[in-house]
């Protein structure tokens, strides 16, 4: 039996298997690590990922248009069509979905994307709302791997570790929140975190100065990581006293006893970047006062581990796949 969350790699490796991808013009087809399709379309390409929100109750709309654009910016391009599928619970009424469709226009909005389709139904047997949504994005130029990581790069982490995920418990499980002690602001604080989700003005300000780039949600950072590793047949080692946890995010994990770096962090933003690449990295982050850490290194070693250390000591050896902690909740 299944658990929650993603299906391990080689099982999902089994089931991608069985589909037909041999295209000349599909250039990146379902491959466990990489972010998105890639399809050449005449002197170009086109960049296509669709994501499922499973895992919140409220702004889905929002959500998943956000975090399905941010899959297509880790290419380094900009995401522009959209198609969400829109399932709705058998007691839904008119004010929810016209909530879902105008949370999902204000997305759009402040992505300058445009919806070119989609699917509406009301669905039975689901509890909640659920999402799934298509992000397309064009480019006559790179297009960004994550399997292009190599022995010797540095790892960046860009934006909140786990900030998605404490704002969503914030937004979901303030009851629960409350009954731990964990102070009203803190948790308003909280809340507001999911509006810094996107990672697209991010990923496309640095993309001509990575080897690769990731963004990290089921399992947080060190999935992500994994991911990375697993895609690019590298080993990953990274420094935790390297890596910064908001205070806020901490506080709302502790109390839960979940962990921030396996928590869901769209908004955060995994790099790897070539050594001669490392100062233009660090000159966009500052003048852009992007918040990030150089926390860690790609090397030779183990396929898809991550080597977690604080110093020099090796605290954890990460070699299976992540459930994310936020399921702990449900």
């Amino acid at each position: 039996m299944m658990k929650t969350g993603k299906p391990p790699w080689n099982m999902l490796a089994k089931l991608l298997s069985i589909l037909p991808t041999d295209d000349i013009d599909l250039i990146v087809g379902p491959s466990v690590g990489e972010d998105s399709a890639i399809i050449r379309v005449r002197d170009g390409f086109l960049v296509v990922h669709s994501n499922p929100i499973t895992a919140a109750s409220r702004k889905i709309g929002w959500l998943s248009i956000h975090i399905a654009a941010n899959d297509v910016a880790v290419r380094g391009v900009k995401p522009k069509w959209f198609l969400p599928v829109v399932l709705l619970p058998e007691n839904a009424d008119y004010n929810l979905a016209e909530t879902i469709f105008s949370d999902i226009a204000m997305a759009l909005k402040e992505l300058g994307g445009v919806a070119v389709g989609g699917h509406t139904e009301v669905s039975p047997e689901i509890p909640r709302p659920i999402i799934s949504t298509t992000a397309i994005g064009y480019t006559t130029s790179r297009v960004v791997l994550t399997r292009n990581a190599r022995p010797g790069d540095s790892i960046a982490i860009m934006g909140r570790v786990g900030g998605e995920g404490v704002s969503v418990i914030a937004l979901d499980f303030e009851d629960l929140l409350l009954s731990k002690g964990i102070d009203k602001d803190l948790i308003e604080k909280a809340r507001s975190y999911i509006n810094e989700i996107s990672v697209v003005d991010k990923a496309l300000s640095i993309s001509r100065y990575v080897s690769s780039m990731h963004d990290p949600t089921e399992g947080g950072i060190l999935q992500g990581l994994r991911e990375i590793a697993l895609a690019s047949n590298t080993e990953i080692e990274v420094d935790l006293d390297c890596i910064e946890v908001d205070p806020a995010v901490e506080t709302i994990a502790g109390a839960l006893g979940l962990d921030p770096l396996r928590l869901l962090s769209s908004g955060a933003l995994i790099a790897t970047i070539p050594a001669s690449r490392i100062k233009d990295f660090v000159d966009i982050a500052e003048r852009e006062k992007y918040s990030y850490s150089i926390c860690g290194t790609v090397k030779h070693g183990v396929p898809g581990r991550v080597v977690i250390k604080r110093g020099s000591r090796v605290t954890e050896v990460v070699d299976k796949d992540i459930i994310d902690e936020i399921y702990k909740l449900w």
